[in-house]
């Protein structure tokens, strides 16, 4: 061999734990991995709407921190006294560092950049988990998978119990239980655009029979998939651990639920906070129907209205801990602006708070490969295995035993501990 053949290779910090076995091989100080880390990691933040002064103040500290922002050309000619995006750079280090002299400046707005980049930078370090009862999960350690239990007669992918007995809904509970589900969604009113609307009597009487079946049978956490204050309250009532809200919090109309989010406080259990807009039913070329809305930024806006769900529940008096978002993948937006946000997915992560993504059967899926609905087990497979690597902890899905397999081959490459 030759005598400096040194072999150079580029290692991606993203692999935590990767990196983490290469700086243990060669030094062992304890703080090694914390210091090794912190300056390999360049962290790339966007910031909507920022003032013309406060962005420049922004750019300067990180050049003498060897970062880097991207303001307005109008801004730092001076220009412009409207507010700018900006797209800034630098390591973890020196965000750590910039957080620190922000806080010590008494102007309101740098004092909230701190915050607000300190949160993210906590949250790509330390999970948490959330405890149901018996059952802990530990956020990062494993995917969690959701069953889709369907007990309505006119579900998008044929799958609705509806007209079930007793005992097939609690064969299918205990199937998907069998299959290393992790927990159970019970839906009483189908989603599908067009679907028809379900009476909160009706929806009742299609939620509250099933899950105490499933109760007598398995113990596995249920969650609810309804935003309606009184369905959720007579399936906590009946057994129910999670209440799953397509609408965020909000109603049809776009107004505030607020009777659900006090529900959920009092009741102190978990709630999934989906990302949705009122939209109108499109035509698509070869005749499947989807919901789409307008958007500018699409990522940009459905973080925004995430964290808008995230502060009226927080009012309300739920815990931060008990809250887990979902960018709503197959609602409100067009196949196209469902790929856009699984490509990226890392981003609505990084908000910092658990992430449900649920692409089982989609149009999106089969329209990208011209599949009918019961033809998409693979294209689902595809689409779990991507968001898992982008941040997605909870997977809800039609065919569990299919994906259980699919998430733990793909935890095994990017979840292991070394």
């Amino acid at each position: 061999m030759p005598e400096f053949a040194y072999n150079i290779r580029q290692y991606y910090p993203q692999q935590r734990q990767e990196l983490l076995q290469v700086i243990a091989q060669i030094e062992t100080y304890p703080n090694a991995a914390e210091r090794v880390l912190t300056k390999a990691n360049l962290i790339m933040l966007h910031c909507d709407q920022v003032d013309p002064h406060t962005a420049m103040i922004v750019k300067q500290e990180l050049l003498a921190l060897d970062g880097d922002a991207l303001v307005s050309p109008h801004v730092y000619l001076g220009q412009s006294t409207q507010p700018t995006n900006v797209l800034a750079w630098a390591n973890e280090r020196s965000w750590r560092t910039l957080c620190g002299k922000f806080q010590a400046i008494p102007l309101p707005a740098l004092q909230a950049l701190a915050q607000q980049i300190g949160a993210l930078l906590l949250h790509n370090q330390a999970r948490g988990s959330l405890k149901l009862g018996a059952t802990q999960w530990d956020w990062g350690r494993k995917t969690l998978v959701m069953g889709i239990v369907n007990v309505t007669p006119d579900s998008f992918s044929n799958d609705g119990l509806f007209e079930a007995g007793t005992s097939q809904i609690q064969q299918q509970a205990l199937e998907f239980a069998a299959a290393g589900a992790d927990i159970l969604d019970i839906g009483g009113e189908s989603t599908r655009p067009g679907a028809s609307s379900v009476s909160i009597e009706q929806e009742i009487a299609r939620v509250v029979p099933a899950i105490q079946a499933i109760r007598q049978v398995c113990q596995l956490p249920i969650s609810i998939d309804s935003y309606k204050a009184e369905v959720v309250a007579a399936a906590l009532e009946a057994g129910a651990n999670v209440v799953n809200d397509i609408w965020g919090l909000r109603q049809a109309d776009g107004s505030w639920n607020m009777a659900l989010a006090q529900l959920v406080a009092q009741a102190q259990v978990p709630i999934i906070l989906m990302h949705n807009r009122v939209s109108t039913v499109e035509q698509f070329a070869h005749g499947t129907n989807y919901a789409a809305s307008e958007y500018g930024d699409i990522i940009g806006e459905v973080c925004a209205e995430l964290r808008q769900s995230i502060e009226l529940a927080l009012q309300a008096g739920i815990a931060n801990d008990l809250i887990v978002l979902d960018p709503g993948i197959g609602f409100g937006k067009s196949p196209e602006q469902n790929l856009q946000i699984l490509r990226q997915l890392r981003t609505i992560a990084s908000l910092g708070y658990p992430l449900l993504v649920g692409t089982s059967r989609k149009s999106m899926i089969g329209i990208t490969l011209n599949r009918p609905v019961e033809q998409r087990l693979w294209g689902t497979a595809a689409t779990v295995a991507y968001a898992i690597q982008a941040g997605a902890d909870i997977v809800r899905v039609h065919d569990v035993a299919a994906m259980v397999d699919v998430c733990r081959m793909t935890d095994a490459l990017i979840r292991h501990e070394g």
